[in-house]
């Protein structure tokens, strides 16, 4: 799979990714958090796309101090990066 940086994060929240942290997440796709969002509501925000789909991963609320993140995109990008047990 071919992930690539892109400038937007995503439309509305499609899933959860759970029990990874930012920086596993940064790790993964190979890029530190890379847009910006409402910083009241929001501290890690990555928009990418993986064989050029449009994805998008950010916490809510603090929900990365859970290790839980919203996602954007087709769930089996998500199931292939970061493991089946890890997407809802």
């Amino acid at each position: 799979m071919i992930i690539e940086a892109y400038d937007q994060v995503g439309q509305y929240r499609q899933g959860t990714l759970k029990n990874h942290s930012a920086a596993d997440i940064a790790r993964i796709l190979g890029f530190e958090s890379n847009c910006q969002d409402d910083p009241n509501k929001v501290k890690y925000s990555w928009g990418f796309k993986a064989d050029g789909e449009h994805c998008g991963i950010w916490d809510y609320y603090q929900s990365y101090k859970r290790n839980s993140f919203s996602t954007y995109g087709p769930r089996e990008v998500f199931e292939q990066l970061f493991g089946k047990e890890n997407v809802e």
